[in-house]
């Protein structure tokens, strides 16, 4: 008996626990949302909820895990520790952002207002067509094939890029969510470096009065 009542306490602590961060990862799904959130490029329809879900996930757990290196280091000697842990973070986020947006415009062809996934192989009649038009844009190529993106390139190809992508977009969440919170940390840090001046400014003036 008692060590079931000990499992349903886990469970119901384990259960809030997720709850805050699920809450907490959607928070900041929000501040990510406006240039991030959207699905990888080239991904279906049927795959879009998947990889939304999967980046939720990731931002949910990256975020308990800061959460634990806060209650580790909180001291106001910390502050520059996560400002610089902010700072790489932002750097290292914003390159693999725009790597995935150079990749998203080198991989990509646009076709009836959307993006599709082009690939690096030829398949013996994309090989062929191409020959014949050696100046065809990859836009037109897709226009003329009228985006059957598998009778240009193999689909090995094509699945490839798609996957190189898709790893691109995801590492950004994590990324970006460390340096969110490492500079919400930082600030929170300063703010008891500068409580501490003030009480000692003031013991310090309290005594000279007396």
């Amino acid at each position: 008996m008692k060590s079931r009542s000990g499992n349903s306490r886990w469970l119901q602590s384990a259960r809030k626990s997720w709850l805050l961060l699920a809450q907490g990862a959607l928070w900041l799904g929000g501040i990510l949302g406006g240039f991030l959130l959207p699905p990888p490029v080239g991904v279906t329809a049927a795959d879009e909820k998947i990889w939304l879900r999967l980046g939720q996930f990731i931002v949910a757990v990256v975020l308990g895990l800061e959460i634990l290196a806060a209650r580790r280091w909180n001291q106001p000697r910390h502050s520059l520790r996560w400002g610089a842990v902010a700072l790489l973070a932002l750097i290292v986020g914003v390159g693999a952002f725009f790597r995935y947006q150079q990749l998203t415009l080198a991989w990509t062809a646009n076709y009836d207002g959307s993006k599709v996934v082009v690939g690096a192989e030829f398949t013996k009649q994309g090989r062929a067509y191409t020959e014949e038009n050696p100046k065809i844009s990859t836009d037109e190529l897709v226009f003329d094939f009228k985006g059957r993106t598998e009778d240009v390139w193999t689909r090995q190809s094509i699945d490839r890029r798609r996957l190189v992508l898709a790893a691109t977009y995801v590492s950004c969440l994590p990324l970006f969510t460390i340096c969110l919170i490492a500079i919400v940390q930082a600030m929170q840090s300063s703010e008891r470096i500068a409580r501490r001046k003030t009480l000692h400014r003031a013991s310090q003036e309290s005594r000279k009065s007396r």
